[in-house]
């Protein structure tokens, strides 16, 4: 071998050399780099996936509660409405103190359907299924069925304004009661209990809603609002 052979070959060696793998302490360095990146990455997206999905309960809460309150509102507001001979309110005989029957002259009950086959007379019950957390609303035609009239709710709560002297003004606000006469109620009381519909917290939370006379305690990840009004009634005589 020439001397020009064995420079070369020295040379070809020293590349070698530079061009060694990682070492093990460097393999290392990069995996720690590397699940931090990820780590961060998942921390950020799993942030933002909560952060929705909360956003998203309380957007459905606030809707499905404004649009209740606005739909019992409409519904009770004309309790009593009539043309002709003074009609009842209500029909407390058929209600109890998850269920309010409301009674007015009109062409359509809350499921759409004419009323002209009972005298124009339209009896809408409106009632709280606990079951699947929902207020719903059946008339009194031959077609009338239980619709959905607002979800994710928890509970109901309604208190009778009584008018005994006439004075157009509230004496006291009682609860359900059979006995009570409808001709005496001249406005009402109105809570319910919405529901996000879906667990949006990290964590289990303790808390206590009040509706009106009503203590309803919770423990759980669902997030929770009470919305209320009072309705008067316009149309007593």
């Amino acid at each position: 071998m020439s001397g020009e052979d064995v420079i070369n070959t020295n040379r070809h060696c020293g590349k070698l050399r530079y061009q060694a793998g990682l070492s093990l302490i460097e393999l290392m360095i990069a995996l720690v780099l590397g699940l931090i990146v990820v780590t961060a990455v998942v921390n950020v997206y799993s942030g933002s996936t909560r952060s929705a999905k909360f956003s998203e309960g309380l957007r459905t809460m606030q809707e499905n509660g404004r649009h209740g309150i606005s739909a019992l509102q409409r519904g009770m507001r004309l309790a009593g409405y009539s043309a002709g001979a003074r009609l009842a309110p209500f029909d407390f005989a058929a209600g109890d103190d998850q269920t309010i029957v409301v009674q007015m002259a009109q062409q359509f009950d809350c499921n759409g359907q004419s009323t002209v086959g009972n005298g124009g007379i339209a009896v809408n019950t409106y009632q709280m299924d606990t079951d699947n957390k929902v207020i719903t609303c059946m008339g009194n035609s031959p077609a009338a069925t239980a619709m959905p009239l607002i979800e994710g709710v928890d509970a109901m709560r309604i208190l009778y304004g009584i008018d005994s002297d006439g004075d157009d003004f509230s004496e006291q606000y009682v609860p359900y009661d059979a006995s009570l006469n409808p001709l005496e109620i001249n406005s009402l009381r109105m809570a319910i209990l919405v529901n996000s519909m879906s667990s949006i917290r990290t964590r289990n939370v303790s808390e206590t809603h009040f509706l009106l006379d009503e203590e309803i305690p919770t423990d759980d990840r669902i997030s929770r609002r009470v919305f209320t009004t009072t309705v008067m009634l316009r149309n007593r005589r």
